[in-house]
């Protein structure tokens, strides 16, 4: 049970030849189809808010719930974040205690009952990096050394350009964009964790305009050993947030 738990707070493969070019011709007509990266990074922008809209933000609260519907557990969570690139998350999750993730702006910790406090390093200290970016939504090309789009998939009911993403440290990413709305709809990604690596697919949905940006309000978030489910249910934009929120959680 606590080691599910644990994995749940790090916290988603001469006939012949004519068939074979006739496939390649169709699969270089298929990729001339689909839009570039620039194209499909603007569309998302757009479709968040506007760079400009984005931009003048310069913080974010939010409260929700989680759930755990197959294991019983839920609880509820607060996060604080604030530009450029400081985040912290406060998980309380019941009969475990609570879990803090902080990244202060260099270096980033987690704590919870079992394990205590630990300082990030390596590639999950990068992707902590990479996820506290304020403006990660427009500075996406700063974040990985390649970009490439691979085709067109099925998330859900949805029609989705697949792009996959190579960060400049850790394992290759998968982000599909939904294809009419040009938001963000899902992520794969490969994270490593105290238990060694793990899978995570990420689903956002229920987005809702927050002082001019579009957000997420529901992400759903699904690993080889559980599915969990986050609901926002207040966010707030240019709150003042104190710079302890992110210092280093006690142990």
């Amino acid at each position: 049970m606590k080691k599910i738990v644990l994995m749940l707070v790090f916290a988603l493969m001469a006939t012949l030849s004519v068939a074979a070019q006739e496939k390649k011709a169709e699969e270089s007509k298929a990729a001339a189809a689909l839009p570039s990266v620039d194209e499909i990074l603007d569309k998302y922008v757009k479709a968040c808010g506007g760079k400009e809209a984005i931009q003048k933000l310069t913080s974010r609260t939010a409260k929700g719930t989680f759930e755990i519907e197959s294991m019983g557990i839920s609880g509820g969570f607060q996060s604080f974040a604030k530009a450029p690139n400081k985040t912290a998350t406060v998980i309380e999750i019941p009969g475990f205690g609570t879990v803090q993730q902080v990244f202060d702006g260099s270096k980033a910790w987690d704590s919870n009952p079992q394990t205590g406090l630990r300082e990030l390093a390596g590639a999950e200290l990068a992707a902590q990096k990479r996820d506290a970016d304020f403006y990660q939504t427009i500075n996406l090309k700063s974040h990985y050394s390649k970009l490439t789009v691979k085709g067109k998939e099925k998330v859900g009911t949805a029609e989705a350009y697949l792009v996959e993403a190579v960060p400049n440290e850790g394992s290759a990413e998968k982000l599909y964009f939904d294809a009419s709305t040009g938001l963000l709809i899902r992520t794969d990604t490969e994270r490593e964790s105290p238990e060694g690596k793990m899978a995570i697919e990420a689903y956002m949905s229920d987005y809702k305009m927050v002082d001019g940006v579009n957000i997420p309000h529901t992400l759903k978030q699904v690993t080889p050993m559980f599915s969990m489910t986050i609901k926002m249910e207040e966010i707030k934009h240019n709150a003042t947030v104190e710079d302890a929120k992110f210092n280093k959680p006690a142990n």
